[in-house]
């Protein structure tokens, strides 16, 4: 008989973000970057490499997640199709427009948190080739380290 109440506790106790399985980490990246010029073939810049921050909202059930990068000046705020199984996020990058063209891979270990790694080729313009690498440490944060990170932007 006491166990009923105790089920009930335990149901209204779980977070929304538990009860909808979403995963959020923060992770702490180093982006180094080499471009080329097209025409010429003219190294334009030898591995220039920065540090960045990236939050992501992972729905494993739905095979899908969301990024959100602080430095960004175009946030897309839409989910991407994602291969997940055991823990581990893999995806596709590809965008083909006038301005640009990228193809790369991201992937990511995210139960338990663990490491990012992404690989981008990228040609801008048809004028300039870039290989950017992407190598990282994720942490498990709650929904509203996300939340918050967004919101801050917002007010920039």
């Amino acid at each position: 008989m006491k166990l009923l109440p105790l089920s009930g506790f335990l149901l209204l106790s779980v977070s929304p973000a538990a009860a909808e399985n979403l995963v959020y980490l923060k992770c702490k990246n180093q982006m180094t970057l080499a471009s080329t010029e097209i025409s010429t073939g003219k190294l334009i810049n030898e591995e220039q490499t920065r540090e960045e921050l990236l939050y992501l909202k992972i729905d494993p059930v739905g095979n899908r997640f969301m990024t959100y990068n602080p430095s960004a000046e175009n946030q897309n705020n839409q989910w991407d199709d994602a291969l997940i199984s055991g823990g581990r996020l893999s995806a596709k990058i590809v965008e083909d427009n006038e301005a640009l063209n990228v193809e790369g891979e991201l992937d990511i270990e995210f139960q338990p948190a663990g490491k990012l790694r992404s690989q981008v080729s990228a040609i801008a313009f048809g004028m300039i080739s870039s290989e950017i690498e992407i190598t990282g440490d994720c942490m498990a944060v709650d929904e509203s380290v996300f939340d918050a990170a967004q919101e801050q932007s917002g007010d920039n």
